[in-house]
């Protein structure tokens, strides 16, 4: 069985919702590496693993965690919704899980390269679901040839350990 890899930055900033945080802008970007373990059923629009990826990386939400290590999944909805769905888990300095939720939305073949670099995101306590934090990150241009230098194909687990 052989899949594929690729590593991926995000970077922007997000804003606590009233009351839950520090005011103001504050960072927030992640460093992932997504992919499937099976290419073929990436590619299979009859699989359940059509275009949908495991992810494991690094997350730094200021206020809340400084590069903690995170998982989850990475969907490429192009045909259910023309949009990039991301999923990430983590926990904070404050020893609770949260997850980020992030969208790129609104892709058409006509406005990729503006719809494949912005992300629209909140954060989440895993136990309550209520939000805390909006954001836009970007994919930075300057990281578009690393992008694509960094996709390999791979046989056996995804990620080690």
């Amino acid at each position: 069985m052989v899949g594929f890899k690729v590593d991926e930055i995000m970077v922007g900033t997000h804003r606590f919702v009233s009351g839950k945080g520090t005011e103001g802008e504050q960072p927030l970007h992640f460093s992932i590496t997504w992919g499937n373990k099976n290419l073929l059923e990436f590619l299979n629009p009859f699989s359940d693993e059509f275009l949908f990826s495991r992810v494991r990386g690094f997350i730094t939400v200021k206020g809340l965690v400084d590069r903690a290590d995170c998982e989850g999944s990475l969907h490429l909805m192009y045909f259910n919704g023309r949009k990039i769905r991301y999923e990430l888990d983590f926990t904070a300095d404050d020893g609770k899980a949260y997850r980020y939720v992030g969208e790129k939305t609104n892709i058409w073949p006509w406005n990729i390269y503006r719809t494949h670099r912005t992300c629209y995101g909140t954060v989440t306590p895993v136990s309550s679901g209520d939000r805390i934090s909006d954001s836009v990150v970007y994919f930075p241009y300057r990281e578009a040839i690393g992008f694509v230098l960094s996709a390999r194909l791979c046989t056996g687990e995804l990620f080690e350990g």
